[in-house]
């Protein structure tokens, strides 16, 4: 634990609120056995977050038996990718108190369950149930290696920004079709400014559409 500090609340890993980052979230049943799963976390204050999780799953369950988890802040793609696409081995996992966290994260907070309540959530492809976990933050524990926690708010505006200057060369209807999809993303995920940002973005790509649809282009 000598490379972490305490800190005050989630403002210390620039978490701000009405914005979901992606985690490691670590669960773990009554022997401690642990599991981790890429996890987005809606911030909602300064030491407050709310978890929207399927039904089946084992994080659901784990935080069902024993109401905590820690969310874990990581830039590795290979984190991320082993923790979804298989379970991790024992040694992944560190002990801090009460809780596990997941080795060799930027940063993880601790987090007690304070409410949950089923809801049926209804997307483009299927109805799911879904339990909204609120939980309450414990600790704030940062790394001397941290910089950024998760968003994909500013991955979609760099992305949508990409596809803009390949509408000239391209298609821009199937442009457009794109980067409405991470419009999507930006409006579920970020924040005003990426909101704004890809509200311009997709105004000067409609301008672009309708100039190619003009008679005599």
């Amino acid at each position: 634990m000598d490379r972490y500090r305490v800190c005050e609340d989630l403002e210390a890993l620039d978490m701000e609120r009405g914005r979901l980052y992606e985690t490691i979230t670590v669960t773990w049943d009554e022997s401690m056995k642990g599991n981790a799963a890429p996890i987005g976390v809606l911030c909602t204050g300064k030491r407050s977050v709310t978890l929207y999780l399927y039904h089946g799953t084992h994080t659901l369950q784990n935080i069902l038996e024993t109401g905590r988890f820690t969310a874990n802040i990581t830039l590795d793609p290979l984190l991320f990718t082993e923790s979804a696409l298989a379970d991790l081995d024992d040694e992944m996992f560190s002990q801090h108190q009460d809780y596990l966290y997941l080795k060799g994260a930027d940063a993880f907070f601790t987090a007690e369950v304070e409410s949950v309540r089923e809801v049926v959530k209804r997307d483009r492809f299927r109805e799911s149930p879904v339990s909204i976990v609120r939980a309450g933050v414990r600790e704030v524990m940062k790394g001397d290696g941290f910089r950024i926690a998760l968003n994909r708010g500013i991955y979609a505006v760099i992305e949508s920004l990409i596809e803009y200057t390949r509408a000239e060369i391209s298609d821009p209807v199937k442009v457009m079709e794109r980067v409405r999809e991470m419009n999507r993303v930006a409006r579920k995920v970020g924040g005003p400014q990426e909101k704004e940002a890809m509200k311009r973005i997709i105004e000067e790509l409609e301008s672009k559409v309708n100039h190619r649809k003009s008679p005599g282009q």
